[in-house]
């Protein structure tokens, strides 16, 4: 059925927004059933929910007396009921009832007879059907049907089933009847209806009869979302399917458990604390912890609630060394038009709970909106907060310490129960001293405000919310409770004793006024994060969010990526065995001697402190009450420790524990590393083993007499003192059985050196384990490591370097730090097209015209560039491009510089050259920076061909000119001037630039001295601006010039700049140096008698081994 200006589907009832007092919200009706009609009322198939589509405030209650008859042909739809019978202005009709229609519809035939067309009003509506068509109706009039109020019906020229009219929402509220058309109450038997109300808080129905034999019962609730819900009871023998509506009123006051006296409020307040509680999980205490809430239902912060201040403390700001009379004022952030209504909403609502007021200080910090966690609707959340940073430099800290998250972590033990408490706002129940209430002023758009209450951002704020945390539950925390800030954490083994607990920390809030947050709160989890870790009766484990953010962690590219990443995965490092030998990679590369890199090394320390973190174990809590074991270890650079309690084999871990040796330590003996391994594993899990009596595991035997001998040395006496505090006791275990420990502190274990190895034997082992199929030409410590697993002798790690410097392979196949020399001061024009820079780009993607390559000119002095599109690059195409579009258009250049290209190395094209009296020059082979300049000037032309082509790159061509014209009218970064104004004389008149100017008159004479002056002028500005920029290019290079002493009859490798696959040599060669040219070298290939030139950036030295230095000696000698 119809309804202006909104789609109708089955199963939707629309809103009312014709009304401004009809509810907005859309109802779903679920039964979409066929209905058929009796003498007694509508019935359909049974549903979860019954719905009174009415009002209880538009009119008096009435029943619609109507005459039904059987459903006709074709069915109703889910809110139709067929009628007959109405009296239309004392006419009989036929009608339907649609409680889905949002408006009242009449055929204009059945108006004919009685109504005069004069009675008929103008308007101009859009209804829209339930098939989504659109009606426009332009014709409406004032109906009355049966005794009903005067209503507007909408005239149409047909309806189905050849009905008069269809009564829809509007005509049925206002005239108080109702229908419930989405479920029926069945005889014999009761249900729960919703009835629909404006009312708001707490309602009483009465029982009360509402139809002979139908009763609604008493009902105390809350009314929600437009609606009440009440039982009905229905005593007759036939369904019942429509009600009038009951009495809603506001209960008396009343008491609660015959202790407290509780108003209205109070019992709203219960209901709301009740919707907000996550109790759904629980299947054991659910009821017991409702009650514990409804009795302290004054601690929680509920919608409406005003929130409050505690009365145990007062923040203070200290600022010494600000002068009296002097204020800190700084400018405000610009905010984002998104936040700037969040922030307008956010700031009346704390002047309303009065955490700020308006202010007139002459402080002021600026505002900033940070986001929050997401909801649990998934909606994004924003906090305001102000930029402090300026006041905490100057003001005095707090130095009342935080929790040690691990000592709370070790006092779970056997818990079985756990919640957590979340505090509403903490920071802002603090009070602040008046005194320093104007140093925390901030502006927003709307005005200038200062903080009544402790804001977030001040740096002794968390020490100071602590410090009220450990007053207010001071006899609370560390039995079954801990507080970090403002989280807290209760216990328990059993249920009893964690609701003793829970209303323990409940009376303490409620005393001093501390508000918690009730849909922030956990109850009885058994699995609970907390302070980034998942607590349970298992054992702890990390935050898998917070794993998750490691897993996606990009590989670093600065010192600071590699802070950062440490920084996250150290956090759980007791989790990961072996960490630090791990990250010794990463950490190294925080060193301020190491230079930065990033190689396979420190990615696979990367990527496996990844899959470490993925893959963690659970911990056990520690045990206070049975006796430790701490298993340690060391190897050449690392020593490991594991805590852990149960019979020896059969341990868990508690913790894991490790660390590299520095310089010194290294140099011990392995005796003295396994016992610096047991000081430092007794230091660092001190807190757990001071005052009881362990076991300390060992794979080294001589350990567990090493600390009695009698005269130790200064080293080892030391050690043995510092170990007096501890009752130990040490015990052999066998290496194979000592695997945690083991793999913390090393990844091969050393063996011991069987036998003397001779100088070939040695060499057959380097070559074993670096050349062959197995050794993979690895790098030096990753050969010395794999020779480490069987054998090892005196300066292994410098044979082994020899070895692989004069690896062939290694020397051609593998990339290396190549020469650099200094970039050399080549000349300056001192005019404009004296010497021309060419060069081909492509191939690109082919345009409808054939184009696939770019001929680029450009002026060594003014910079002007000129790009034309070419079919190929032939010699042919080329030059004509060149002659007839360059030279023909701008003039003919003193000197052409190209690179090695065929087409430019041709006869015909030197040919063309001698016509023009052109000097050629070439760059040398596979050095771009010899054109350096025009290779610039190419990045910044495809760039612009990338930016316009989008998604056609095949009409590159279209955009080639406007490319050049942006790049020759945009003022070059050296010269200062644009290329145009260089060639021409004169800027460009660009596209804003049309409307010209009041241009200086000049005369003949003057214009072009102006002109001449303007020209010399620019030239030599741009030529000296062009020197310096060289000068200053060549000095910033010469640091980082590689020296290599390159001398006559050096052999080298030259870099292929063009390979034909990956797996292609890098370096080919050996070359002979033939002729030093600095920064050229002219070169010859071993045994060939062709001779070429290179530049110094494209070589490195070629070092000999013994096995082909014969091969290429004799080589030498044959030329």
């Amino acid at each position: 059925m119809p309804h202006p200006e909104a789609d109708v589907s089955r199963g939707d009832a629309l809103a009312f927004n014709k009304r401004e007092d009809a509810p907005k919200s859309v109802h779903k009706h679920r039964d979409g059933n066929a209905r058929h009609v009796s003498q007694r009322g509508l019935t359909g198939a049974p549903d979860s929910a019954h719905e009174i589509s009415g009002s209880s405030e538009t009119a008096p209650q009435r029943r619609l007396e109507v005459e039904f008859i059987s459903e006709p042909e074709g069915g109703l739809g889910p809110y139709e009921v067929f009628v007959t019978s109405p009296q239309l202005q004392n006419e009989i009709g036929t009608g339907l009832i649609d409680t889905g229609a949002q408006v009242s519809l009449v055929r204009e035939s059945s108006l004919r007879k009685s109504i005069p067309k004069e009675k008929y009003r103008d308007i101009n509506v859009n209804i829209r059907g339930i098939n989504g068509s659109d009606m426009l109706i332009r014709k409406g009039i004032m109906l009355q049907v049966n005794d009903s109020k005067e209503m507007l019906f909408y005239i149409v020229d047909r309806l189905p089933r050849n009905l008069n009219l269809i009564l829809g929402q509007e005509w049925l509220l206002q005239n108080g009847y109702m229908m419930t058309c989405s479920k029926v109450v069945p005889p014999f038997s009761e249900s729960v209806i919703k009835v629909p109300t404006k009312e708001k808080g707490i309602r009483l129905v009465d029982k009360q009869e509402l139809l002979p034999g139908v009763y609604c019962g008493t009902s105390l609730g809350m009314c929600h979302e437009g609606y009440f819900s009440c039982l009905i009871v229905n005593m007759t023998s036939f369904p019942i399917t429509q009600l009038p509506l009951p009495r809603l009123e506001k209960p008396p006051t009343f008491k609660l458990d015959g202790k407290n006296s509780k108003s209205v409020d109070d019992v709203e307040r219960i209901l709301k604390l009740n919707e907000k509680l996550r109790l759904d999980h629980i299947t054991e205490g659910a009821e017991t912890i409702r009650a514990i809430c409804k009795e302290y239902v004054d601690i929680f912060k509920l919608p409406g609630d005003k929130l409050t201040a505690v009365s145990a403390t007062a923040h203070s700001i200290p600022t010494p060394s600000v002068p009296e009379g002097r204020a800190i004022t700084l400018k405000n952030y610009r905010l984002a038009e998104a936040h700037t209504r969040e922030v307008n909403e956010q700031i009346q609502q704390m002047i309303r709970d009065e955490i700020i007021v308006p202010s007139q200080s002459e402080w002021n910090f600026p505002l900033i909106v940070v986001p929050k966690k997401l909801d649990p609707t998934g909606k994004r959340k924003w906090r305001i907060c102000v930029d402090f940073r300026k006041l905490n430099e100057v003001s005095i800290g707090d130095t009342f310490p935080l929790p040690n998250i691990q000592d709370i972590l070790d006092k779970v033990g056997r818990a079985r129960y756990f919640s957590a408490l979340d505090c509403a706002s903490g920071f802002h129940q603090i009070p602040l001293k008046k005194e320093d209430r104007c140093k925390t002023a901030f502006s927003t758009p709307s005005g200038h405000f200062e903080y009544l209450r402790m804001p977030f951002g001040l740096k002794a704020a968390p020490a100071t919310f602590q410090r009220m945390m450990n007053s207010i539950l001071r006899d609370s925390i560390g039995d079954r409770c801990f507080v970090y800030v403002d989280d807290v954490l209760i216990l328990g083994e059993t249920l009893p004793e964690h609701h003793a607990k829970l209303r323990e920390v409940f009376e303490q809030f409620r005393k001093f006024n501390v508000k918690i947050e009730p849909d922030k709160c956990e109850f009885l989890r058994p699995e609970l994060t907390y302070l980034g870790h998942v607590i349970s009766k298992e054992g702890v484990k990390p935050d898998p969010k917070k794993i998750e953010a490691v897993v996606r962690f990009p590989a670093p590219e600065k010192q600071k990526d590699v802070k950062a990443f440490l920084g996250l995965t150290g956090y759980y490092r007791k989790f990961i065995p072996h960490y630090s030998t791990i990250a010794k990679p990463l950490t190294t590369l925080l060193t301020k001697e190491t230079p930065w890199k990033w190689n396979s090394e420190e990615q696979e320390s990367f990527d496996l402190l990844k899959a470490k973190l993925v893959e963690f174990p659970i911990l056990q809590y520690p045990d206070f009450q049975q006796p430790f074991l701490l298993t340690t270890d060391a190897s050449g650079y690392g020593l490991g420790a594991v805590l852990s309690q149960g019979a020896v084999g059969k341990d868990k871990p508690i913790a894991y524990a490790s660390r590299t040796l520095n310089s010194a330590e290294l140099n011990y003996s392995t005796v003295e590393k396994e016992c610096l391994a047991i000081v430092w594993a007794c230091k660092h899990f001190r807190p757990y083993l001071l005052g009881r009596k362990f076991q300390i595991l060992t794979d080294h035997r001589g350990l567990t007499w090493i600390f009695r001998v009698k005269d130790p040395s200064s080293r080892l006496l030391r050690w043995k003192l510092l170990l007096e505090e501890f009752d130990y006791e040490i015990k052999y275990k066998p290496g194979k059985q000592n695997t945690n420990a083991d793999s913390l502190s090393r990844y091969p274990v050393m063996a011991i050196e069987a036998e003397e190895l001779t100088p070939d034997r040695k060499a057959r082992i380097i070559k074993e384990m670096h050349s062959d199929p197995v050794g993979g030409h690895q790098g030096i410590n990753r050969t010395v490591d794999r020779i480490k697993l069987y054998t090892s002798w005196s300066n292994m790690a410098e044979d082994v370097a020899n070895y692989i410097k004069t690896c062939e392979i290694c020397q051609k196949m593998k990339h290396s730090k190549e020469n650099r020399c200094q970039l050399q001061i080549t000349d300056t024009q001192a005019e404009p097209w004296k010497k021309l820079h060419l060069d081909i780009v492509g191939p690109l993607p082919c345009t409808e015209e054939g184009h696939k390559y770019i001929l680029t000119c450009q002026d060594n002095l003014s910079k002007y560039l000129i790009a034309e599109p070419l079919i190929n690059q032939t010699v042919e195409e080329v030059s004509e491009a060149l002659v007839h579009r360059v030279f023909l258009v701008y003039g003919i250049p003193g000197i052409i510089l190209t690179d090695q290209g065929s087409n430019f190395m041709s006869e015909a094209f030197k040919e063309i050259c001698k016509l023009f009296r052109i000097e050629k020059l070439n760059t040398v082979a596979y050095h771009p920076e010899s054109n350096g300049a025009l290779e610039r000037s190419h990045k910044t032309l495809i760039t612009y061909l990338r930016s316009y082509v989008d998604s056609k790159p095949s009409n590159w061509n279209q955009w080639l000119h406007f490319a050049c014209f942006m790049f020759n009218t945009t003022p070059h970064s050296i010269t200062q001037y644009s290329p145009y104004e260089l060639l021409f004389g004169r800027k460009c008149n660009l596209p804003g630039e049309l409307e010209q100017k009041i241009q200086p008159l000049y005369n003949y004479d003057d214009i072009v001295k102006v002109i001449r002056h303007r020209l010399q002028e620019s030239h030599h500005i741009a030529q000296r601006n062009l020197m310096k920029f060289k000068e200053h290019q060549h000095v910033k290079t010469q640091s980082k010039e590689v020296s290599k002493d390159i001398k006559l009859n050096d052999l080298i490798l030259v870099k292929k700049e063009q390979r034909k696959h990956k797996l292609e040599p890098i370096w080919e060669g050996p070359y002979e140096v033939k002729e030093l040219k600095y920064p050229n070298l002219v070169i010859q290939r071993v045994g060939k008698r062709k001779r070429e030139k290179v530049h110094m950036n494209q070589i490195k030295m070629f070092h000999c081994s013994q096995e082909n230095q014969d091969e290429v000696t004799s080589s030498l000698d044959f030329e």
